[in-house]
């Protein structure tokens, strides 16, 4: 893995080998990305930039950090065997990049494996079990307004991937954490190259960084609303089903003329049984009936509005058996397709 491997050929000079508590962190005038306050008698960090990173290790009751501030990575070997609980003015990104990770978040304890990536709400009061956890992960620790230009940015977005968004929103401001898991290596893979090209950009600070490290955000959070499983509650299941119910007819309608279920797959990353499900539950069809409703849909639409003759429209909609087209739009219609036009044809002159 590339975020793994990256992490062991990054050099740290000996000066920057550090190992101080977490009290000495926060006395100390080195440049973390964050600063810690008292505010309410509780810690509450705040970063200095707009992204951040890090990785953390955890391993036999062990926290080692490195921290990537200045040109210079700073590598922290934490002497606390806890961790303080605080609260924050930013979003944080967690993956998992092996192992497992367990935080106590606002006094629930929540979970994390490997491959999985967690938000933390910015307000939410946690802290991260060393005694408890034993995994290898990335932190990237996220300006509020960056995260919400991110999620809420104006890029292309189906109706599925406008809801996901705008639900993850709600629920990162109602809920203290958010876990997101993959549903494939495809997805996994992709994900893992944007945290890692997002890594590279912060730690070499060339310029421009910022910004192409945003625009890899961007993306992360869109591969998000495709590739990895989001849990909901049972109502927000419903609207969920129905957006991507939506989403999976719009894909369906603008490539008739060769959509089959392995693009379906590709374009939405679920099996095929899924779809089946979703489509019976929706409209009491099969996905192949579904398909043939929806292409005779459009060649009534055709034959009413065009001037094309009833092979193109076939071609069109992903026909090329006229005898099979010829049955199902009659068993559809009562009609041929001809006679079909002739009474639209008739119909409009009349309306006329």
């Amino acid at each position: 893995m590339k975020l793994a491997e990256e992490l062991y050929r990054i050099p740290v000079a000996p000066e920057y080998h550090l190992k101080m508590t977490y009290a000495q962190l926060n006395a100390c005038d080195m440049d973390f990305d964050f600063i810690s306050v008292l505010q309410d008698g509780k810690d509450f960090h705040k970063i200095t930039r707009d992204i951040c990173i890090s990785y953390q290790k955890f391993h036999e009751g062990h926290l080692t950090n490195l921290f990537f501030s200045r040109k210079t990575p700073i590598h922290l070997d934490l002497g606390d065997s806890e961790l303080v609980s605080y609260y924050s003015d930013y979003i944080e990104l967690r993956y998992i990049i092996s192992g497992h990770l367990e935080v106590e978040i606002e006094g629930e304890t929540a979970h994390f494996s490997e491959n999985e990536i967690c938000f933390i709400n910015s307000m939410a009061y946690h802290r991260e079990s060393i005694r408890n956890s034993e995994c290898l992960l990335v932190n990237i620790s996220i300006n509020r307004e960056v995260f919400n230009e991110a999620f809420l940015g104006s890029v292309s977005m189906t109706p599925l991937q406008q809801f996901l968004r705008k639900n993850i929103m709600k629920y990162s401001d109602l809920q203290h954490y958010l876990k997101f898991t993959p549903t494939g290596q495809e997805q996994t893979a992709q994900i893992q190259e944007y945290l890692f090209q997002i890594v590279s950009e912060i730690r070499s600070k060339q310029p421009g960084y910022m910004d192409i490290s945003k625009g890899y955000l961007i993306r992360l959070m869109d591969n998000l609303s495709s590739g990895y499983q989001y849990n909901f509650s049972r109502q927000e299941s419903v609207l969920y089903a129905e957006k991507l119910f939506e989403s999976v007819t719009e894909f369906m309608k603008n490539n008739l003329a060769a959509v089959k279920m392995s693009a379906l797959q590709e374009a939405f990353h679920f099996q095929p049984n899924y779809f089946n499900n979703l489509i019976k539950k929706q409209t009491g069809m099969t996905y192949s009936e579904y398909l043939v409703c929806l292409r005779l849909e459009r060649a009534r639409l055709l034959l009413e509005s065009s001037d094309l003759n009833i092979e193109e429209i076939m071609w069109i909609i992903g026909y090329h058996n006229k005898g099979f087209f010829y049955k199902k739009f009659t068993e559809s219609t009562g009609m041929s397709p001809a006679k079909y036009r002739a009474k639209a044809a008739a119909r409009t002159r009349t309306q006329n």
